[in-house]
């Protein structure tokens, strides 16, 4: 049986409100605020209406296409077929979803929203579109091994188009009012991660684990573009969460110099992985990729040296941890260049491994620095 929380408020209060007794409100409790308000059910029939016209649109112009091209049997995955509209016309029907919904919160006062700043509008955007594009790729390729050759007709194609953008539009709608930065800190995992896993898959029969793992981002890998588009939209999203967080932080720590230094240097880091992206290790610009991939190294063995001194009130646990992951990231290179133990490609996933993890404990930590946001609620008494 769900408890009911009742909330007592003078009736001045409640005059300036605009709220009566026995009205559901909810109660939005911050780090430095208190905000009640009352739900908005027409706004709920907008955002359902909204998300029913663009699957609706959507399919129409699906349903268009196959027509003119005179396609009458689609393929379920291939050149033309529901795969690829939907990576094409459901990606682009999210990330539309994504901004109308966005900038309506952005005008709401009290909104999840409120606190991001527009200039982190396309990246956050843009990183919710290329990890639901991952996703369904990665969904397609399941159901292509799995289904090989299998077509539907017309009806049936659209009828499972219009499924999986309203899914995608729906689940856009859900994740953009509860954006925040924890949230934009596993977008950053799934997305590199999900890059990564995706190439090395793709690639399975290349043995591309017998060069390196920037392997999978030249043009001898198949599909090297999804390594390379992680690898950059991670550095996006990266940029946009240290934007968002170190926003945040100055409100508790202002005229932190300490900060600033940190900030700077995940700016710079955001910055170069997104660069490692952008130049891929092909042949022509490969002392160019490998600067950029050295660069990484020394950012992150400096951010691990220095981050006693970086962040505020440092645990004595993260600290041991960050000892213990600089040194194995020691012990590693020696292996790999003095003792010759570990393969380029062993010491490389090994130190991704390592420094990715450091960097995701960093942004937790960051976080806790954050109240949570707590959402209650209550019936006014």
């Amino acid at each position: 049986m769900n408890e009911r929380r009742t909330l007592e408020l003078p009736d001045a209060l409640k005059a300036q409100l605009g709220v009566k007794s026995g009205e559901h409100v909810e109660v939005r409790i911050g780090a430095d605020e208190l905000k009640i308000s009352t739900p908005k059910p027409v706004e709920v029939k907008k955002r359902r209406w909204g998300m029913i016209i663009l699957t609706f649109v959507m399919s129409c112009v699906f349903l268009g296409y196959f027509m003119v091209r005179k396609i009458y049997q689609v393929s379920l995955v291939g050149s033309e077929s529901v795969a690829t509209m939907v990576l094409l016309l459901t990606t682009l029907s999210g990330l539309m979803s994504f901004m109308v919904v966005f900038v309506r919160l952005k005008r709401q006062s009290g909104s999840a929203v409120e606190s991001v700043s527009w200039r982190n509008l396309p990246t956050v955007a843009l990183a919710f579109a290329l990890i639901s594009f991952m996703l369904m790729a990665g969904l397609f390729w399941i159901a292509g091994r799995l289904f090989k050759g299998a077509s539907f007709d017309l009806v049936t194609s659209t009828a499972l188009f219009a499924l999986m953008t309203s899914v995608e539009i729906q689940a856009i709608n859900s994740l953009v009012p509860q954006l925040s930065s924890r949230l934009l800190t596993n977008i950053f995992i799934a997305v590199i991660v999900s890059g990564v896993i995706l190439a090395m898959i793709s690639n399975q029969n290349l043995y591309w684990w017998k060069h390196n793992l920037s392997f999978l981002g030249t043009n001898k890998a198949v599909d090297s573009w999804e390594f390379n588009l992680a690898l950059f939209f991670s550095g996006l999203i990266l940029l946009a969460l240290v934007d968002y967080l170190f926003a945040s932080l100055k409100r508790i720590f202002p005229k932190s110099r300490q900060l600033l230094v940190l900030r700077i240097l995940l700016t710079l880091l955001a910055i170069d992985l997104g660069m490692v992206g952008a130049f891929p290790n092909n042949l022509e610009i490969h002392s160019l990729h490998t600067r950029l991939a050295g660069y990484l190294i020394f950012l992150i063995l400096g951010l691990i040296f220095g981050i006693r001194w970086l962040l505020p009130d440092i645990s004595t646990d993260f600290q041991h941890i960050s000892w213990m992951i600089a040194a194995a990231l020691l012990a590693g290179e020696i292996l790999f260049q003095v003792v010759g133990y570990l393969s380029l490609t062993a010491f490389e996933i090994m130190a991704f491994l390592l420094a990715f993890s450091w960097l995701v404990m960093l942004f937790e930590r960051l976080n806790d620095y954050l109240e949570p946001i707590q959402n209650q609620r209550y019936v006014i008494k």
